[in-house]
């Protein structure tokens, strides 16, 4: 995998983590359901007259605007990744093809780790967040939102801490 930062000369890729695919699923339904709503709109109330006219415009860009918003829902998914190294935390997040943020965190600043998990869904699915508290002047966590099996997420970076607060 092409990693969009540079590792150190004996830096290691652990694990490369991904939201759960429900976060995509559920999103992408969603918007399904409203283009299903509004073309069934447009295919009992589509007739004749200026209203007719209106209507169809403002259905297709409902549509062109719900087939966009789609395709970002899936953008963002495909390029929001988590990277734990044997050294360090990486977030890339890409919300668009022209907005990158990278975030980084060593593992020696990682403090405590806990795992979030809110509502029916989530547990269900056995999805939700790893949250890292690091040791910085400001106090910053270091969060991986809507991760698949957050426990074993949990274990992954608390054994690469591990490792690195023994080989220190």
């Amino acid at each position: 995998m092409d990693l969009p930062v540079q590792l150190q000369s004996d830096e290691e890729v652990v694990e490369v983590i991904r939201r759960h695919p429900a976060s995509l699923w559920g999103r992408l339904v969603l918007i399904a359901l409203v283009l299903i709503v509004a073309l069934f709109i447009w295919a009992n109330f589509g007739g004749s007259g200026a209203f007719s006219s209106l209507l169809d415009i403002v259905l297709v860009l409902v549509i062109v605007g719900g087939l966009l918003i789609g395709f970002m829902v899936w953008y963002r998914y495909r390029n929001d990744l988590w990277v734990i190294t044997s050294q360090r935390l990486i977030d890339v997040t890409r919300s668009t093809p022209f907005n990158q943020q990278i975030t980084t965190a060593s593992l020696r600043n990682v403090q405590d780790i806990s795992i979030r998990r809110k509502g029916i869904f989530n547990t269900a699915f056995n999805f939700g967040d790893v949250i890292c508290q690091t040791a910085s002047a400001a106090g910053n966590t270091f969060a991986l939102v809507g991760v698949a099996n957050p426990e074993q997420v949990l274990d992954a970076i608390d054994n690469a801490r591990a490792q690195v607060k023994r080989s220190a």
